[in-house]
């Protein structure tokens, strides 16, 4: 079957870096050379094109504990002598079907960003349509579903464990900073326990739920316990007769002492404040005389406060005048008008000022004022239009003597010969006369209209200017302007007044305009009214006040009461609340008894869960034993070969745990030892021998891409165990392309000779030659 393989890849810009591309159409591919020339920056940038990060750089950064506040110039994936954008692109091949991939840091983005070791947030994953540079581009939001759709289910959580092997990785059997879940938790997804875990984890949170359920349960029966004691020692003997319940308040909101139903099944405990208020009652009813005094005092205080009260004061003899005032007004706003027309000048009356004079002449002077007005509209319309002629014959004039010569006699505008320039001008001189004589004529006309027009009006004048002085001294101006203002409160106003003048009070008659004047009147009638307050005794308290005026609305009320009404409702709050109580404790049994039910049902269901959630972990344990097993035959056989010198080449099991344990932890063992973990007395380099072969035989048995990266993995190895490692790449992964690196060339020889001679593809790439190859090209340039 077909597996995606990497076949081409270019990096940019990313950490030594400044430019790399390699084509990977070979079964073996590996990368030889010198420390520091690139071989694991090779592989970071793999990661980092599939998975956005690198888990070693991060767990290094956490453990240094580098200042979470402090910013960078530089990203650290940035090589040194770029400033460009840092791209990663590969072409993936299964078969004849391509995918094409890049992952992008752009310079602007870089620049912008705080550059954090531990953050890529700035690179982006995008697909394209191929390797040009000018291909069609697009971003990748969801790159886990991205991956998964074309690379296998779960491809990115995978990735670690199937896919790439770090150089001198332990932590896929001793878990680190890169890694810190358990053995069994790194490769569970893998052996399909991601349904049971999670039914597993569903069960275990229901029973941690129920736990607190229970215990919330079991409280809350104790508290209903306690509640129902404390119930029964609060009841009292009562052998009265029934009360039969009378209100005694008129409120809309009847307060709660007068209900029928003063208390309820959860509202019983307020019994004195109620019994409190019946003492209250009792001592407003004994001085309801003293509260009716305080109430007509207070009242009349008030009375003072009231904004209306000063307007009342100083307004109320006044609004009888009112009618007068609105005649005086009017006569005097007609005065004004036609004194106003009066004093119009004559040449500027118009007929709109002749509809208001004729209404004060006869009819014989109307009419001849009208035709006089129609006579001067008319004479200074001539006028002005013979002014105009003239104003344009003296303009014509002044032109007609600069353009004529002395001996030029012609008309410059209609041609006439005047036989010499002194007749033209001469003829000129006349026509200007003839304009002046007539504008003349015309102004004695108006002259004279003015004189009969002032004739007509001049008697109007003397008649009633004098009268509208008169009019404007006799006229009270500012009373009308107040009473106007406040004529929409004349009703409230005459009624305070009233009142006033029933208590013998004399309110001022003359209205006074001076401000310090009227605050002296109202001040006057306020010591006036303040003198008629009645003597108060101190039989009663604010108590009693307050409690009348938030019980009862009018004295009437109080009046109707006795004392004997007033003790039948104290003996029946006292009743209802035993009925009360009663009814309480029926609901509280009822509620211990559910309460018993619910925590006997919560303890049940509590180990019922418990029982669940151990055959659940039983089933996941045999489950992972015989899934493990399938596998263990190919971990046992790498780890013979790759451990040679361990055990004599035996290998080492994977322990399958009982099924009756709760945890299915994954360990090593040995034939000869199978109580303690075989990590536990291995060298470092048979560790990281272990690792590779659990790497291998995973791959082997659940990888759905046939690429495999593993950097240096010889670096601990002797010669025989490295013979055994060719051997078990050519033929245990013959099918998978195998990308490697090493910093020993005559290993990197032997790998390529060994898979020669099984007949497979191999590619040797050095660095260090790639990179003088690249120094030499940029020198030529």
């Amino acid at each position: 079957m077909e597996r995606w393989r990497i076949h081409k890849l270019k990096i940019n810009g990313f950490k030594v870096f400044t430019e790399f591309e390699e084509s990977y159409a070979s079964d073996l591919v590996i990368y030889d050379g010198p420390n520091g020339f690139g071989k694991t920056s090779l592989f970071d940038a793999k990661q980092l094109l599939f998975c956005n990060k690198l888990p070693r750089v991060v767990a290094r950064h956490d453990v240094l504990k580098i200042a979470a506040g402090k910013n960078f110039e530089k990203s650290l994936y940035q090589n040194h002598y770029s400033q460009q954008d840092i791209s990663i692109v590969a072409e993936l091949k299964k078969g004849d079907e391509s995918l094409y991939v890049m992952r992008l840091a752009k310079k602007e983005d870089l620049n912008a960003s705080k550059n954090k070791p531990n953050s890529f947030y700035d690179f982006k994953l995008y697909e394209l349509t191929s390797l040009h540079a000018d291909a069609e581009s697009r971003l990748v939001s969801d790159e886990e579903k991205f991956w998964s759709e074309r690379l296998g289910d779960k491809f990115l959580n995978n990735f670690s464990v199937l896919n790439y092997l770090q150089q001198d990785s332990k932590s896929i059997v001793i878990p680190d900073a890169c890694d810190d879940r358990k053995r069994t938790d790194q490769i569970s997804h893998l052996l399909n326990l991601d349904g049971l875990e999670a039914r597993i984890d569903k069960i275990s949170k229901l029973k941690k739920e129920t736990k607190v359920q229970l215990k919330e349960a079991d409280d809350e029966s104790r508290t209903q316990i306690a509640l129902l004691n404390e119930l029964q020692q609060t009841l009292t003997v009562n052998d009265s007769k029934q009360i039969i319940y009378t209100k005694l308040t008129d409120l809309n909101i009847t307060p709660q002492w007068d209900l029928e139903l003063p208390f309820t099944v959860d509202n019983y405990k307020n019994i004195g404040d109620l019994l409190e208020q019946m003492n209250l009652l009792k001592r407003t009813y004994v001085g309801r005389g003293e509260i009716a005094k305080r109430i007509r005092n207070k009242q009349k205080v008030d009375f003072t406060k009231r904004d209306e009260f000063g307007l009342a004061v100083r307004l109320y003899h006044h609004f009888i005048r009112l009618p007068d005032l609105n005649k005086n007004k009017a006569l005097l706003d007609q005065l004004e008008k036609v004194c106003i027309t009066l004093s119009v000048e004559v040449p500027k009356l118009s007929s709109s000022h002749n509809t208001i004079i004729s209404s004060y002449l006869s009819a014989q002077y109307a009419d001849e004022l009208t035709k006089l007005l129609q006579v001067k509209d008319k004479l200074q319309l001539e006028h002005g239009g013979v002014s105009k002629k003239q104003a344009e014959v003296m303009q014509l004039r002044g032109k007609l003597l600069q353009v004529c010569s002395s001996d030029e006699h012609d008309c410059p505008l209609c041609g006439f010969d005047y036989k010499e320039s002194t007749l033209l001008i001469a003829s000129i001189e006349a026509k200007t006369r003839q304009l002046k004589q007539q504008l003349d004529g015309i102004g004695q006309q108006i002259n004279q209209c003015y004189q009969n027009i002032e004739a007509i009006i001049s008697p109007l004048k003397v008649k009633y200017i004098p009268v509208l002085e008169k009019a404007r001294n006799e006229y009270e101006g500012q009373l009308h302007a107040e009473l106007m203002m406040h004529v929409h409160q004349e009703k409230r106003l005459s009624t305070i007044g009233q009142r006033l003048v029933s208590l013998d009070i004399e309110l001022p008659k003359h209205y006074e305009h001076r401000e310090e004047v009227q605050e002296e009147q109202v001040s006057n009638v306020k010591k006036s009214v303040l003198q008629s307050l009645e003597q108060e005794d101190e039989i009663i308290s604010d108590q009693e006040i307050n409690f009348f005026v938030s019980q009862f609305t009018e004295l009437s009320e109080l009046e109707k009461l006795s004392e004997e009404l007033i003790e039948q409702k104290q003996n029946y709050i006292q009743q209802q609340h035993n009925f009360a109580i009663n009814d309480s404790i029926i609901k509280r049994k009822k509620e211990v008894d559910f309460c018993a039910r619910k925590v006997v049902l919560l303890n049940n269901l509590n180990k019922q869960l418990e029982k669940v959630v151990t055959q659940l972990k039983h089933a996941q344990t045999d489950y992972m034993n015989r899934t493990i097993g399938q596998m263990e035959s190919l971990f046992h056989i790498y780890s013979g070969r790759l451990l040679q010198n361990y055990q004599s080449g035996l290998g080492v099991f994977i322990d399958t745990p009982d099924a009756k344990r709760k945890t299915s932890a994954m360990n090593f063992t040995t034939a000869r030892d199978s109580q303690h973990d075989a990590i536990l007395s291995m060298s470092s380099g048979q560790i990281s021998a272990l690792s590779l072969s659990l790497f291998l035989a995973l791959n082997k048995k659940y990888a759905k891409t046939a690429f495999v990266f593993i950097d240096d993995p010889t670096q601990c190895m002797d010669e025989i165990n490295i013979a055994s490692f060719s051997d078990l790449l050519r033929v245990e992964l013959r099918d998978r392309q195998v990308i490697i690196s090493t910093h020993e060339q005559d290993i990197s020889d032997y790998l390529c000779y060994r898979y020669g001679k099984a007949g497979l593809s191999r590619k040797q790439v050095n660095l260090l030659e790639k990179t003088k190859r690249v120094l030499v090209s940029s020198d030529n340039i």
